[in-house]
Parts: structure tokens; sequence; C-alpha cells
């Protein structure tokens, strides 16, 4: 009774290793960032594979080249003003889109979208005038490049989404019809469909442009405080959910939430994106790992991220190369992180869990605290364990 007790509970609890292991054979490769440039903030993948990313403290837009390991920094031009980039997206010709939220002293500073040309090296602001808004002006926030170059952005103080295009159209503002929805993250699917989280309404947001129309949906958990969002190759949107620490998925044509609890309590999941074999990734802020969730059977994987403490903040994917792309915050730090997804596919989780690379397990589709019974019953089995152990020491049997 007693051993199979023990087996059940060594089934049902991930092992870790050392880190030996893992430096031999390495599910993720660090790149120290050199001096004179700060912590990575946030990062994407242009079109020739070169990595693109603001700097935590800096004012410069960063560009490291994987092949040739080099890292170029490009300061922004003096008379903008004290300001730093902070969020960024890549157009489909590679050209270089960001805000100015970091050293900005006021909201006043902030009012333009800055681009950059790594063709020419020249960049260009572009001033976002809009008479509705309380200051006559609007400040960008999360941003996305759609691929026929236009660019969507949220703004949380004016509870809108923008898009802008600088030939033509100029800025368009949309406001989301439920008051003070801090909209945040933000999405694009097949059909060309903008979704985003209102992280104070606790809703998933849809906006069709061609009908300039919103649609919220209510998510079940109170309270879960959507974070960031991704869409899939089926068009389910992905998000995670900071308070809960959970992964989540919106159905659109059926109009139904799904959750899953990560396996790493307290992991605070801050990135989210998919891949292209149908895994969704994900970084934990405090759990310092790299996650995957392969919705077929429902399993995670995580993977432990080399540096201590490293604080994973934002990510992106190469799928051309299959890489993962992620910035570690911390200014102790300073590295720029890369998984390689075959690999990470590739390890069975008894592997993952006996080297320190990662553990895996499963959780229900349907979520709703799946995991958490899981590590209910283990410790339960644990109580009963020991308890049998004390009787047969206490009865000679």
């Amino acid at each position: 009774m007693a051993g199979l007790l023990l087996c059940l509970l060594l089934a049902a609890v991930p092992l870790r290793g050392g880190a030996d292991a893992q430096t031999a054979d390495p599910v993720i490769q660090e790149f120290a960032v050199p001096d004179g440039i700060s912590s990575p903030h946030s990062i994407a993948v242009g079109p020739g594979g070169n990595v693109w990313f603001t700097e935590k403290v800096g004012k410069n837009l960063v560009m490291f080249d994987p092949e040739r390991k080099t890292f170029e920094a490009h300061p922004l031009p003096s008379d903008w003003g004290d300001v730093g980039p902070s969020r960024i997206a890549i157009a489909p010709g590679g050209r270089i889109w960001f805000n100015v939220r970091r050293w900005a002293n006021s909201d006043d500073d902030t009012w333009f979208l800055g681009r950059l040309d790594p063709a020419t090296g020249s960049f260009r602001r572009h001033l976002l005038a809009d008479t509705d808004a309380a200051k006559g002006h609007v400040s960008p926030d999360d941003l996305i490049v759609d691929r026929k170059g236009l660019v969507w952005f949220l703004s949380p103080e004016e509870n809108k989404l923008y898009s802008f295009e600088p030939d033509t159209a100029g800025l368009q503002g949309y406001p989301i019809p439920t008051p003070n929805s801090y909209p945040k993250g933000i999405a694009i699917d097949g059909s060309d469909t903008i979704w985003f989280a209102g992280a104070n309404a606790n809703t998933v947001i849809k906006f069709v442009p061609a009908d300039a129309a919103f649609s919220e949906y209510a998510i079940p958990t109170p309270f879960a405080n959507p974070e960031t969002l991704t869409v899939d190759g089926g068009d389910r949107v992905w998000f995670v959910e900071l308070r809960t620490n959970r992964l989540s998925v919106f159905y659109p044509e059926t109009e139904r939430f799904y959750e899953a609890v990560i396996p790493t309590a307290g992991g605070l999941p801050s990135a989210i994106a998919a891949g292209g074999s149908g895994g969704i990734w994900f970084l934990e802020y405090m759990g310092n790992k790299v996650g995957v969730f392969d919705p077929g059977p429902a399993r995670f994987k995580e993977f432990d991220i080399p540096t201590y403490a490293s604080l994973p903040g934002d990510m992106a994917i190469d799928l051309p190369r299959d890489r993962l792309w992620f910035s570690e915050t911390s200014t102790e730090a300073k590295r720029l992180g890369m998984l390689t997804m075959a690999r990470a596919r590739t390890t069975t989780p008894a592997a993952a869990a006996g080297t320190g690379s990662g553990g895996a397990s499963t959780a229900s589709p349907e979520g709703f605290s799946t995991s958490l019974a899981v590590y209910a019953a283990v410790a339960l089995l644990a109580v009963f364990a020991a308890l049998f152990v004390f009787w047969r020491l206490r009865t000679g049997q």
C-alpha cells in the first residue's frame, strides 16, 4: 500500500534536477547586452530575422543580429525631447513603429508615433491630433501593424482604439462602448479583425474594421486582469490572466471561454504568442520560465531561464527560423533570451523534468481549476502515505 502511494506521488510531482544538463544541451540560450545599452523591454522580430527591442532605461532602439551576434543602437533624435521608446511593432516592409512613454515628463511629450527606417537609419515623428480627446491629442500605448501597413494602437486614457495611416487616412479614433475599460494587449486575426482586452472591464473585445463595430465578451473568472493577447491559426483568441495565474482561450464561433491554471504557482504570466505548430507560448515574470501549452493533449511544458530572476517581460516568435525571443528586463540580468522551439517541442516530459530544463503537466481543456485539484490530490496522497508509513513503523509491520 505504501509503495503504491509513493509511486503515485512520484508520478504526479515533476522532478527538478540541476542546471548542468541544461547547459550541455540548452533549450534556452542567452545573449549578454553590451555596456552602453540597458536591459531589453519591448521586443519584435524583423522580416530578415534581426531582433529589435526598446531599452528599459535607455533611449535607444536596438537591433540584434543573431548571425553575427552583434548589437546596434539607434538613438532617438535629440530634438524629440527627453523621451525614450517604449512599445514597438514592425511593419511588413521592415519599418519600426514605436511610442515614447519612457522618460517623458508628461503626456504632452508623448503625443506622437515614431518610425525608424532600418535601411536608411532615419527617424520620423507623426503627431497625433484628436479634436475629441480631452487635450486635443492622443498618447499611444500598445500597438500593432496589420498586413496592409496600417498602424493600430490603444489609448487607455481616451478609452479608444485608433488606426493611423500616415499618407492617406491619417488618425481615426473608435470609442470603446464600455467606459474606463482600460484596453490592453492587441492582436489581429486572419480576417483582419482586431482583438484586445478590457483590463478594467474584465472583457475580451473584438473590433471589425469594415463595419467599425465592437463586440465585448465577459471573461467568466471575476477580476481576471487580462493583459496580453494572441490569435492562433484557427482564429482562437488566447490571453493570460495575471491575477488568477491562468492561460485562457476564447472561441469566437461559439463565444465560449476555456481556462487552465498554469502549473507554477505565482508565475505571473506576462506575455503570450501563438507558435506556428499550434503551441501557445507564454512567459512567467516571477516564475522565471518560458512555458508552452499544447491544446491537443492539453499539456503544459515549462522551461527554466538560466539567469536567476531575469524578469522576462516581452516575447516575439520568428516563425521562419522556429525561434522564440524574449526580453530579460532585470537590470542585473541585461540579457536577450532565445528558445529553440524545435528542441523544446521534441523534449519529452520525462526528459524535461529530469534535466532541469523544465517540467510538463496536463490540464483539462475546460480548465477551471483542474490543476489546483491535481495538486490537492497529490497533497492528500502525501498525507496518507506519511500516515501509513508511520503506522507500519509503530506496529512493526
